[in-house]
């Protein structure tokens, strides 16, 4: 039943068709995370002004200009006279541009995030299709393509405007058209223009790996792997000559470069500075939350955690499975499907920056195409059900967490409600899930918050009346002229990353809440307190407040405190 094409194109049908509600969902349910700003923003003034400034040294251009590609049409301000700009200031350009511009900013973002996601999940679900298909077989193709599309880190990512997307998209495609290069070797001696079918495939994966460099600067690596892989390749099947062999790289490398030097107007000297500027930020590392360890440096297992706790248990068992066929019958073609995960996985586990599962999204295409391969080898009428209901089990346990698709944790990890205390940033809360407090708040009233953020979404723009406290945050917050003193309720939002003390120099700053239960979750990632009648509670926000300085409103909790503590 599950081998026949028609139900297995089907099958992959349904879970793409999945994939593009759950991704729309999570677009217009979903605030401004905490890089998209400056993204859509630096995007929009590359397109506007046609010179590369805001956020070159960070970030290349391509998924930026892609993703801001459709606002050239809405008639928006570029404030490119603006001193933010003139100063190369990207957070507070970002939020200038997103909150002052002539279109809503909701309707802004969420043109942009959609295009992009369905520019993102249109490359993956090609070139993994064709990859899988070719490599193996059409029921494994439709497999993989049902994997892919049931896993939260596409669903979510995909939808955001950052440059993971791209980056992986394209380093997938780079190693499927290296694969697909080597496979023409086999007809090179046949009539037909073989030959020449070879020189195009060489060019087509040097285009592709071209693409990935200028998409992400971690992409660097792509062409002397696909280069490694291609000798290793021949050195298996010694179907070509080693000199034949070498034109082919150059041919390789030098559309590569091509397609590096045409985004980048040929200025391949920015290109260089920007990936040297951006190596060098990465290797002072960043602040890390993990499994209740804190880091700076990073830790070696993080990765490897979070692709575990991350990742849906059906996909990942289907994945180990694969890698366990994959290497028993063994065959010259799982080199491209095998290697380029393992040697970015392998690479990743010396990351100084670990503040996302998203930083090995590069591995995820592979781990989806190997469970397909795994799926699809499942043998008999009962195994055929067997691969179907193991789609089926992703596909819920996918959409428990509908639509807060950021936030998943598989079943092992305790799911999303307890996803917090394993991980943090962008793993679960980027500041997205302002709008869904909003939502709440309305129905209680609209009543003021003392709120601790970790994002640069502007609360006020949700309809949030807040009084910030402990923000992390690129731009300035201020609050929306909410008074602690006249508040009728003490309601505290506090963001997970800083529940955590992720980037606080006081860790346990916020552990006195983690023996209270929250009012409300919002999203899994910002935890609403209600404190009005919680003397130890109204104590301990006061101290936070004279800590700052604010000595005022400490004042004001402390009398309030002691009055709880009095009441019967």
């Amino acid at each position: 039943m599950a081998k026949r094409p028609g139900f297995t194109a089907i099958l992959a049908s349904a879970a793409l068709a999945l994939h593009l509600f759950a991704g729309l969902s999570f677009i217009f349910s979903s605030s401004a995370t905490y890089d998209e700003t400056v993204h859509l923003s630096s995007g929009y003034s590359y397109l506007e002004t046609g010179r590369y400034a805001m956020n070159i040294m960070d970030h290349p251009p391509l998924a930026e200009m892609l993703c801001a590609l459709p606002l050239a049409f809405m008639n928006l301000k570029s404030f490119t006279a603006h001193p933010y700009f003139a100063n190369l200031m990207p957070y507070h350009y970002g939020d200038l541009f997103l909150y002052e511009n002539t279109a809503p900013p909701g309707r802004l973002l969420n043109t942009a995030r959609s295009f992009g996601f369905l520019a993102w999940t249109s490359v993956f679900a090609f070139f993994i299709w064709s990859f899988a298909s070719r490599l193996e077989s059409g029921a494994a193709a439709a497999f993989s393509l049902a994997v892919f599309s049931l896993m939260p880190v596409f669903i979510s990512n995909d939808a955001l405007v950052t440059t993971d997307a791209a980056a992986a998209a394209f380093y997938f495609a780079s190693f499927a058209a290296g694969w697909y290069f080597t496979e023409g070797e086999a007809g090179q001696g046949k009539p037909g223009g073989a030959g020449a079918r070879l020189w195009r495939r060489a060019a087509l994966a040097g285009v592709l790996s071209g693409l990935a460099l200028v998409s992400k600067f971690s992409m660097f690596i792509v062409p002397p792997m696909v280069a490694a892989l291609w000798l290793a390749d021949n050195r298996l099947s010694r179907r070509m000559p080693a000199a034949r062999l070498a034109g082919h790289i150059a041919v390789y490398a030098a559309a590569c470069l091509l397609a590096v030097a045409l985004v980048y107007k040929f200025d391949l000297g920015l290109y260089w500075k920007g990936l040297y500027a951006t190596l060098t930020r990465l290797d002072q590392g960043r602040s890390s939350f993990a499994f209740g360890s804190h880091s700076v440096s990073g830790v070696w297992w993080y990765f490897p955690a979070a692709l575990l706790v991350k990742t849906p248990l059906p996909a990942l068992g289907a994945a180990a499975a694969g890698v366990w066929l994959a290497v028993k019958n063994f065959r010259r073609g799982y080199l491209w499907l095998l290697v380029p995960p393992a040697a970015f996985f392998a690479a990743a586990l010396s990351a100084k920056v670990q503040i996302g599962y998203r930083h090995i999204m590069p591995v995820m295409p592979f781990l989806a195409v190997l469970a397909g391969l795994a799926l699809a080898r499942i043998p008999g009428k009962k195994g055929a059900w067997l691969a179907s209901g193991l789609v089926i089990l992703n596909a819920v346990s996918v959409l428990r967490v509908h639509p807060y698709y950021l936030a998943y944790f598989n079943e092992a990890a305790g799911g999303p409600a307890r996803g917090y205390r394993l991980l943090t940033d962008s793993n679960l809360d980027w500041g997205q899930d302002v709008r869904t407090l909003a939502r709440y708040l309305a129905t209680r009233g609209n009543p003021p918050v003392v709120f601790s953020y970790f994002g640069v979404a502007r609360p006020e723009s949700a309809g949030i009346s807040y009084v910030p406290l402990g923000v992390v945050s690129n731009v300035e917050l201020k609050g929306a002229g909410a008074q602690v003193c006249s508040m009728k309720e003490v309601l505290l939002a506090v963001s997970a990353t800083n529940l955590q003390g992720t980037y606080y120099a006081d860790k346990d700053t916020y552990g006195w809440l983690k023996d209270r239960k929250p009012a409300f979750d919002a999203g899994h990632s910002i935890f609403l307190y209600d404190l009005t009648s919680d003397g130890p509670g109204l104590r301990r926000l006061a101290a936070l407040f004279d800590r700052e300085g604010r000595n005022a409103e400490a004042d004001c909790l402390y009398e309030r405190a002691g009055r709880a503590e009095k009441a019967p």
